[in-house]
């Protein structure tokens, strides 16, 4: 399979930067948050800088980029490559995402950031397609899908095809603030015989619900939004809140 999503991101990456060198955009964000919350999951329990850096054509409808993720204090640590296609409402993604925090793995294999054996490694390439509706009408709907990698269940004997299904409504706005109300939910296009867990849990149902609020923070000229999120996971009975701020967005 490596020599294949090797291959794919290659192609991918070509696009992005297109054929004529002067029309390409380097793209550069920051931000910090209190703790990374992903999908329903509580992925870095501390304070953590993600950071991004990402080329494109000067539309920004092809993009190729790198982001990673690493708490303070180094117990989560995350590494994942991506490609991205925007037009107009539509966009299209692929991330081979990789976490290679300490003690998450009990196969040393699973830690090699080359190693894309299904059985053992510690990637996996999630697909995502979404349509944004506008602003009149300001609903994201988004559907993603873990189409290969350590997605594979208790057993280890088969891709579960684990699946994020997700809506999102910009319910206010003005010169200040941004509030945003969320819902998703998850299920396993191919679950193993008598189970129902998934990537993202112990069984399918509702897992992210989450209520964004952000502040537009400014300094002199230099944007700084500042936000504050509250996300429910009712298929596991968990809850947690967040806040983050982008340092930098070019």
């Amino acid at each position: 399979m490596k020599k294949y999503i090797y291959k794919a991101f290659a192609v991918a990456a070509l696009f992005a930067m297109g054929v004529n060198a002067n029309a390409q955009k380097l793209h550069v964000v920051s931000g910090l948050e209190t703790t990374h919350l992903w999908r329903g999951l509580e992925v870095s329990k501390g304070l953590t800088l993600d950071n991004e850096v990402a080329i494109s054509d000067n539309n920004n409808h092809f993009r190729f980029g790198l982001w990673g993720g690493m708490q303070i204090a180094g117990n989560y640590k995350e590494f994942d490559y991506y490609v991205s296609y925007t037009n107009g409402g539509f966009s299209a993604s692929l991330w081979d995402i990789y976490n290679f925090s300490d003690g998450i793995y009990a196969n040393d294999r699973a830690y090699k950031i080359f190693n894309y054996d299904c059985h053992d490694t510690g990637h996996f390439l999630d697909a995502t397609i979404a349509y944004n509706f506008g602003e009149k009408f300001p609903l994201n709907l988004s559907w993603s899908t873990v189409i290969a990698g350590r997605d594979r269940g208790a057993l280890n004997q088969q891709n579960l095809y684990s699946t994020f299904v997700q809506a999102s409504y910009k319910a206010y706005e003005d010169d200040n603030f941004v509030v945003t109300p969320s819902i998703g939910g998850n299920f396993a296009l191919n679950p193993e015989d008598g189970s129902h867990a998934t990537f993202y849990g112990k069984s399918a149902g509702i897992n992210d619900v989450r209520l964004n609020v952000t502040y537009k923070l400014k300094i002199g000229n230099h944007p700084l939004p500042v936000t504050a999120t509250a996300m429910w996971n009712p298929e596991a009975n968990k809850g947690y809140f967040c806040a983050s701020v982008n340092l930098l967005n070019l």
